[in-house]
């Protein structure tokens, strides 16, 4: 067997004990292994050299602090490549973050040094956001780069587009979800104004019982009943949904408690969304 089959071999063990979960000093032990054998590769093992790369950064993304130790340090500066975070699968955009804060996470000896961490933290971002776009996750795009903390750095033009992308994707959805209140808002009127008020009037008056008990050819215990106008439920259901509650006007039967009970939340959640879309509408706006 030749030397170079030989260091291919022990590559590719390191590389599959890498990937088991084991203590942090046998990870240690792990990641000075994979440098050393690294170091022993040559010009031809392309592959397998990125192989070790990758299964350094995976190693140590799972005992983030070791990086504090120089020779791992030091690695990760001068060796690993921006490719390297190529086949990554981020899970969450927390994650990638975590990835980044960790690259920032000692001190760097040089302005060399610090340029290629930052150009590694650079490519770390576009790779995942590129891998969510395949996904079609624009939520965790959109997560992703409001928590980067290189936002402000941000003048690589793919980095740029894809950022666009999670802008577009945001203005979509804040559209939609307009469109949602909106509807809403109309299903509110119409049920406080039409609906409420005549499911009231009936329940109090006995006409809803009546045809439940027609329907189900059965007989309900009896309720006081009373006679209102179309006005009188139009009163009472604009006086709870607006959670006032003169008590002038109350329901007595049990199906007229529940529809004050359901109005009443109803109300409180209208009453809420109007505020919020005042406040919106009297707040300054921003061009970012």
């Amino acid at each position: 067997m030749t030397m170079r089959a030989t260091r291919r071999e022990q590559a590719a063990a390191l590389i599959a004990r890498s990937r088991k979960k084991v203590s942090e000093e046998e990870r240690v032990e792990v990641l000075d292994q994979l440098i050393d054998v690294y170091g022993t590769l040559g010009p031809d093992d392309t592959d397998q050299a990125r192989s070790v790369r990758r299964s350094f950064l995976l190693t140590l993304e799972d005992t983030p602090q070791i990086i504090q130790q120089e020779r791992f340090s030091r690695f990760l500066a001068e060796r690993i490549e921006p490719e390297d975070f190529a086949e990554f699968r981020w899970q969450s955009a927390d994650a990638v973050i975590e990835y980044c804060d960790l690259l920032y996470s000692f001190r760097f000896q040089s302005d060399a040094m610090a340029e290629h961490v930052q150009s590694l933290e650079r490519n770390l971002l576009r790779y995942a956001l590129q891998q969510y776009e395949q996904q079609q996750a624009y939520e965790k795009m959109f997560q992703l780069l409001k928590l980067a903390p290189t936002l402000p750095a941000l003048t690589d033009v793919e980095l740029q587009r894809l950022r666009n992308r999670a802008y577009l994707y945001e203005m979509r959805r804040v559209r939609r979800w307009r469109r949602t209140l909106i509807a809403y808002l109309l299903l509110q009127v119409i049920l406080i104004v039409v609906v409420f008020p005549l499911l009231f009037v009936w329940a109090e008056s006995g006409v809803i019982q009546q045809q439940i008990e027609s329907a189900a050819s059965a007989t309900l215990p009896d309720e006081a009943q009373r006679s209102f106008s179309y006005w009188d439920g139009l009163y009472w259901a604009l006086i709870t949904a607006a959670s006032i509650g003169y008590g002038d006007v109350t329901p007595l039967t049990t199906l007229g408690r529940v529809l004050a009970s359901a109005l009443g939340v109803m109300g409180v959640v209208t009453i809420g969304v109007i505020a919020g879309l005042i406040l919106n509408w009297l707040s300054p706006r921003r061009i970012d």
